[in-house]
């Protein structure tokens, strides 16, 4: 994924109503077929690119739990213009993680305003609309629809993700007794990787 693509797939993993796991989505963002560190050049290399990336999530959870508008990321082709194609479909493959999750969203038709931006401009509508080059005055209007309609998701699914957030603390409190994993120890998902790179950053608490 380039910058721009990579910020709408994590946009769309913060707005939406489930917790997808770093062991699902982190192979799609470096490329890799597993979930490890083999794609990189070293362990180091691999926890710097981790950081940066849940630094980046940080962000754009801040900006968004203040209330504030999140600016995407739209790169600027040679001639300094902005598309938002690549931001859209980084987008709408992270709401294909969970498309059955998203459906509610989607169906409402009150509230499906919100992603049909987004889902315009990744094609995923009418793939015939984006076969016209978009006006000057229409394209600024679509990135600006897209970043309001993120604002307008995220509130949408914040009744989920509380009610998520709650029961995985209902869960950790009452569940048996374990032999406590260590942050070196292999992920009990199966990912293969260690469990600091992996779930225990899945935590919502650690994420934001």
């Amino acid at each position: 994924m380039n910058m721009e693509r990579l910020d709408g797939f994590l946009s769309a993993l913060i707005t939406g109503p489930d917790l997808v796991m770093p062991s699902e989505y982190l192979p799609l963002v470096w490329g890799g077929e597993s979930a490890d560190e083999s794609s990189f050049a070293s362990e180091h290399e691999f926890e710097e690119f981790v950081s940066l990336l849940m630094g980046h999530w940080n962000a754009i959870v801040s900006t968004l739990e203040s209330g504030d508008v999140y600016a995407p990321i739209f790169l600027e082709d040679e001639k300094g213009i902005a598309h938002g194609f690549e931001w859209a479909k980084g987008f709408m493959q992270g709401v294909n993680l969970r498309r059955g999750s998203w459906a509610e969203l989607i169906a409402d038709e009150d509230a499906a305003g919100a992603i049909l931006p987004i889902a315009l401009m990744a094609g995923e509508v009418d793939p015939d609309w984006l076969h016209e080059p978009l006006t000057d005055k229409k394209r600024e209007e679509m990135l600006t629809l897209m970043a309001a309609g993120l604002v307008g998701i995220h509130r949408y699914f914040e009744p989920h993700r509380r009610d998520m957030a709650r029961a995985n603390r209902e869960e950790h409190t009452y569940r048996r007794p374990a032999p406590k994993i260590g942050r070196n120890d292999p992920c009990p998902c199966g990912s293969g990787r260690k469990y600091k790179h992996c779930c225990a950053r899945s935590d919502p608490t650690t994420l934001h």
